[in-house]
């Protein structure tokens, strides 16, 4: 039996067990492996405080102290990172580590304890600090779905707002924004404005409209629409008619795609279209948290939109946000809302192709927010792990395609359940729920 204990004890001493992101809320984790990855700011000193090891295994203490502890910090290149490190007082207590990212992406921490004390491992996620570079606006009504034309006009759910007041109010109508031009989808008509900045001018309609639309990719001059089953090419052509130019019929699907409650989603890159659908089948039942989706190609022809001859393709994993170009998918574990990882699948070659992924653990979940009505949507990261402070702030992904990669943006402080866009970020302030901060996402990388 000494023999065990012996053997339990010096393999736990070399395993050791691994700390927390200060300030420490829970116990420490057992295990060889690094922690779930928190998130630090780049620019920012990241301190955490490490606990050696000095029980040991059957209980009994140890009658040994920490003598020194070395740290080794490496950062997204695997180049070192300098750190400063130091030994509690007594030297039982938790040491302490810092250490500054200078650039955005994942960071290795590993603190080794001698003579006893064990090996602890981290790893950090640091994001870029974009809040002084992302203009700040207020707003004091709460808006699910949000965009904002050029000359500072804002959509909020179906509103048309400028300076706090509604200006114009379009009662169950879809509303999209390309630049100055805002475009209104209804039940009996399509129409297209613009904003002059002290106005909003009609130039356009279309007198044919939907009982259901599903989704919206605006330009200045044309829109497509998912409307009452079938895909839809609006073109404003200069004069006061919108003309259809070209329609398709989309393919039944048997429920919604991932967890949006959306039927179907689009995603254009030129002349090449994507339609994304459910493709689960209803027998027998799938396992939870499991999604499949279906995106099948059409050609954007000038008079008519065109189902191609190459196969649709099936992917794997939750629709967690949207883009014009692209999709956020990731992959849940089989319980809980948690988070293993984030992909980005963007148009390429007229097919869905994965660009990049990011591992997640067990430390991440997105901000729940409907996607309904809202024509881009980008998921928000938090870390349940820990409460939300000054420390922990929400998240967004970008992909970074000169690195191939997936960084995390960060842009106000102030928003713990944000929504976010391609465009925007907004979110109700901390104590204040008619009140909503609204950040414009930089458009530079």
């Amino acid at each position: 039996m000494t023999k065990l204990c012996r053997f339990l004890f010096l393999l736990g001493a070399l395993l050791g067990l691994s700390g927390c992101p200060e300030p420490c809320f829970t116990d420490s984790i057992g295990g060889p492996g690094p922690t779930p990855p928190a998130v630090i700011l780049v620019g920012e000193p990241a301190s955490m405080r490490v606990s050696p090891v000095v029980f040991g295994s059957c209980g009994s203490e140890l009658p040994e102290s920490p003598h020194s502890l070395s740290v080794e910090v490496y950062g997204p290149d695997n180049l070192p990172v300098p750190s400063q490190s130091a030994l509690g007082t007594p030297p039982r207590a938790a040491a302490t580590v810092t250490f500054t990212a200078d650039k955005p992406g994942r960071y290795h921490v590993l603190a080794a304890f001698e003579p006893i004390g064990g090996i602890h491992q981290f790893d950090f996620y640091a994001a870029r600090n974009r809040s002084a570079e992302a203009p700040l606006h207020t707003m004091n009504r709460l808006c699910g779905v949000m965009e904002r034309t050029t000359r500072g006009g804002w959509v909020c759910d179906s509103d048309f707002v400028r300076d706090g007041s509604v200006v114009r109010q379009f009662a169950g109508a879809r509303l999209a924004v390309a630049g100055d031009v805002v475009w209104v989808v209804d039940g009996s008509r399509t129409q297209r404005f613009v904003d002059t900045g002290t106005a909003l001018e009609l130039t356009a309609t279309l007198p044919e409209g939907a009982s259901t639309t599903e989704a919206l990719i605006a330009s200045e001059t044309e829109l497509l629409a998912i409307r009452n089953s079938n895909v839809h090419r609006i073109v404003f052509d200069g004069t006061s008619e919108l003309a259809l130019k070209g329609s398709a019929l989309i393919p039944p699907s048997s429920g919604t795609v991932g967890s949006t409650n959306l039927r179907n989603l689009l995603v254009r890159s030129g002349d090449q279209l994507i339609i994304i659908s459910n493709a689960q089948v209803s027998s027998p039942p799938q396992p939870p948290n499991s999604f499949t989706s279906r995106a099948c190609p059409y050609r954007i022809e000038p008079e008519r939109i065109l189902l191609t001859t190459d196969p649709c393709q099936t992917f794997e994993g939750d629709v967690v946000g949207y883009e014009p170009g692209g999709l956020w998918v990731g992959t849940r574990f089989s319980f809980g809302e948690v988070l293993a990882d984030l992909r980005w699948l963007e148009m390429a070659g007229g097919k869905l192709v994965e660009q990049a992924s990011l591992p997640l653990g067990m430390n991440f979940e997105t901000v729940k927010r409907p996607f309904t009505a809202r024509n881009t949507a980008i998921p928000v990261l938090i870390s349940p792990s820990t409460p939300l402070s000054t420390r922990f702030q929400p998240t967004m992904p970008v992909y970074a395609p000169d690195q191939r990669t997936i960084l995390l943006e960060f842009l106000d402080s102030e928003m713990p359940q944000p929504s976010a866009s391609t465009s925007l970020q907004w979110g109700a302030t901390n104590g204040n729920g008619s009140t909503i901060r609204i950040r414009v996402r930089p458009t530079t990388p």
